[in-house]
């Protein structure tokens, strides 16, 4: 429990330690490789025991992901790999860590004792939101931040973390885990909280974040008179998400973007046309291994004369998860990984205790983060192991609340 708690901290804030420290940015992948090996381990004692470690969702799972497997390599045993056996393992375990850390953490997490650790979260949560609004007042005397960028009028900040998006994930985070420990333990919602961190995500500046953070405060403000949640409210939130990241969802996509952000993924869907049905193939677009070993494809392509997308300064090659996806695996990589998807969205709610209140707040961070995967970095980066872990944590604990009402 101890360890478990510990790591979750870490990758809660390993973007602010990567930015200090650069080494510290394989933090997450070390994390999800270690789960992966002690959860064979388990598994392996346990079904030598005789007793059930596997059950459906994570063998469908492996069924998927092993046909995606097959799909995303096929391509560079047909027409030669431009990089190294190495890297384009290490692109598809990239493209897969969260999935993996999921299923491995759901086997660790069953019968561990976390309910000691909510009065801890609680003070970190409080303790991070002050001290953010601290070295935001701060900084309004002393300038120690740099402005990321513009938005609304108005300059963003990373607090330490190297890039916005990454910090609106932590508020987020924070967030919803004190409404969950709130539903849980059957208190009032944190309402003043979750005013200081809506504060705290304006700041940050991201829309889509912006958005998604308010259409959660907005259904957390009929939580109280609802049992259930009526089909025309998910329309409605769905349609205001919609309206207010409306301009950042065209900027992504529309023809006349010349960022590179929308240049991938509007070239993705062209190289997957052209290279169908698999796509290029693994360390060829989007990744990291197609920076370290330039693909001929930016050349083919014209995108080496992108600002961020050339040989000599290729900082943006991997800003977009869907267009190395799309690029790299091809129309049927992108339906296997989305079927993926939805396993583990069905996974997650059915591995839940509690009424359909807790089931929402636990899958929301997962839901925030494939929402926000088109326009923004989450996916593709080291961010989403917090997310995981916060997903499997709070599964724990309604686990463990549960049981301790039918005793």
């Amino acid at each position: 429990m101890v360890l478990f708690m510990i790591l979750f901290v870490l990758a809660i804030f390993s973007s602010c330690l990567e930015a200090l420290v650069p080494a510290l940015g394989y933090v997450n992948e070390l994390i999800v490789v270690g789960f992966a090996a002690v959860a064979l381990v388990k598994v392996f004692f346990l079904e030598k025991a005789e007793k059930k470690a596997l059950d459906g969702w994570i063998l469908l799972s492996l069924v998927l992901c092993s046909v995606f497997f097959l799909i995303a390599f096929l391509p560079n045993l047909f027409t030669g790999a431009h990089s190294t056996i190495l890297m384009q393992a290490y692109t598809f375990f990239g493209m897969t860590k969260f999935l993996l850390l999921f299923y491995s953490g759901r086997i660790l997490v069953k019968g561990m004792d976390l309910t000691a650790t909510i009065p801890w979260m609680k003070r970190l949560a409080w303790l991070f939101t002050f001290t953010c609004y601290g070295i935001y007042a701060l900084n309004l005397v002393f300038p120690i931040m740099q402005p990321f960028d513009t938005r609304f009028g108005m300059p963003t900040y990373d607090y330490g973390f190297g890039h916005p998006a990454p910090f609106s994930m932590v508020v987020i985070i924070f967030t919803v885990l004190l409404v969950f420990f709130s539903l849980l333990q059957k208190k009032s919602l944190p309402y003043l909280y979750l005013v200081l961190n809506l504060g705290l995500i304006f700041t940050a500046g991201r829309s889509t974040a912006i958005g998604i953070y308010l259409c959660f405060f907005l259904l957390l403000l009929i939580f109280p008179y609802i049992k259930r949640l009526p089909v025309y409210m998910y329309v409605l939130l769905g349609a205001f998400l919609a309206w207010f990241s409306w301009d950042r969802i065209m900027n992504q996509f529309g023809s006349e973007n010349t960022e590179a952000r929308g240049v991938l993924l509007r070239t993705s869907v062209q190289i997957a046309q052209d290279h169908a049905p698999f796509g290029a193939g693994l360390g060829m677009f989007g990744s990291h291994a197609s920076r370290l070993h330039y693909s001929p494809l930016y050349y083919d392509y014209n995108l080496s004369r992108v600002w961020g997308l050339s040989s000599g300064n290729p900082a943006f090659i991997t800003d977009s998860y869907w267009a190395m996806i799309i690029g790299e695996t091809g129309l049927l990589g992108a339906i296997c990984l989305i079927a993926l998807f939805i396993v583990t969205l069905i996974a997650i709610v059915r591995s839940i205790s509690g009424d359909f209140k807790l089931k929402l707040i636990v899958v929301f961070p997962y839901i925030y983060a494939l929402l926000t995967s088109p326009v923004d970095t989450l996916l593709a980066s080291g961010s989403i192991i917090s997310i995981m872990l916060a997903v499997m944590y709070m599964m724990g604990l309604s686990r463990e609340v549960t049981e301790e009402e039918i005793r």
